[in-house]
């Protein structure tokens, strides 16, 4: 019930009373309802949607203050985040470097109320005139101004601003340990920009073209699904794309791309979610697996957190390997390889793998 709850009040929240579908139960523990929502990174979809009932479900007051208030403090971050990424991307134009967002801020356009898509960071991939990645001159340009720039990570550097993290990207995925990986990160740099990619809002930060965004918001979902896990924010996101990119994006050759990489049962999976809980159309022919679907819904809703990110490095590394190994049923699901042979590719990687041309 409290699932079936959060789902209707999803499509409430993304779609409006237009769609008439959605029914509330009238009986429904409220605070677990929040509790998941919260922790599916979208309380504040749901508040929203809660907002389009034409009956109030009766609420505890303290309980509503507290959703209001969460929702409230996110979006004056998001609102501080937003503010400090045009900073930044004002001060890389004037550099002659083109900011180009990926995820988050991308993303966030794309929802009824952006402020509502919860950003922890902001993911960027830095352009020069020339059409050269530029991650090397955003880092001297960022310390030079007086920001701190850890490069500590091979395939981003972190920026710190005042309330904000900046991810500058290296790599737009993993790419040590394997040669199609690294096929696949020249393909997706291809596809950044396609010559019609429009600023966000009235500032210097670019989004990613459509075909980018139908192909990079997916394989950075599985990744995440195959090592740690994902949530509904990472279903309310692709369903996003294909409600604003499905007249644009050549979905055939999507299916080429998806099929050479890996990525196209996932995808598949992640459209049909989409369309149950999100109530987006899915603009391509999808074949149905009831099995997948329930596989990765469960897991998406249920599945028991397996790595501390507060932990060292070396210990988040340890326990990304242990989730591998116990969840080798993704891998044979959802992917070309096993769990074994994608382990021992980022072991070897991380290891010996130098040459990341």
């Amino acid at each position: 019930m409290i699932t079936d709850t959060l789902i209707s009040l999803i499509q409430l929240g993304l779609h409006g009373t237009s769609n008439s579908k959605v029914q509330i139960a009238t009986r429904v523990s409220w605070p677990e309802v929040l509790k998941m929502a919260s922790m599916q990174g979208v309380s504040a979809i749901c508040l929203d949607g809660m907002q389009q009932l034409t009956e109030q479900p009766a609420l505890d007051k303290a309980l509503k203050l507290q959703w209001i208030g969460g929702v409230l403090k996110q979006e004056q971050a998001w609102q501080q985040q937003w503010r400090m990424a045009q900073q930044l991307a004002a001060l890389y134009a004037a550099n002659g470097i083109g900011t180009y967002v990926m995820k988050g801020f991308s993303l966030s356009r794309l929802y009824p109320q952006p402020a509502h898509r919860p950003c922890t960071d902001m993911d960027c991939f830095l352009l020069a005139q020339n059409g050269t990645c530029a991650y090397g001159a955003g880092n001297d340009i960022a310390a030079h101004n007086g920001l701190k720039v850890d490069c500590g990570y091979y395939k981003h550097s972190k920026i710190l601003l005042r309330g904000l993290t900046v991810e500058n990207h290296q790599y737009l995925l993993p790419v040590k340990g394997s040669g199609k990986a690294k096929r696949f990160e020249r393909e997706l740099r291809s596809w950044i920009d396609d010559g019609h990619n429009a600023h966000i809002g009235e500032t210097e930060l670019r989004a990613t073209s459509p075909f980018f965004d139908a192909v990079f918001v997916l394989a950075h979902a599985q990744e995440h699904f195959l090592t740690e896990g994902i949530i509904l924010r990472h279903i309310c996101d692709w369903a996003m794309v294909l409600k604003a990119h499905g007249s644009t994006v050549d979905w055939q050759e999507w299916k080429k791309v998806c099929q050479t990489y890996g990525l196209l049962s996932f995808g598949y999976a992640m459209s049909r979610l989409a369309q149950r809980i999100c109530g987006v159309d899915i603009p391509f022919d999808c074949p149905s697996n009831d099995d997948a679907d329930r596989r990765l819904l469960d897991d998406t809703l249920y599945r028991q957190p397996g790595c501390d990110r507060q932990a060292s490095d070396f210990k988040v590394r340890v326990a990304l390997i242990r989730n591998m190994m116990r969840d080798s049923w993704k891998y044979r699901l959802f992917s070309d390889t096993n769990s074994l042979l994608f382990c021992t590719r980022r072991v070897w990687g991380y290891l010996f793998d130098k040459d990341l041309d």
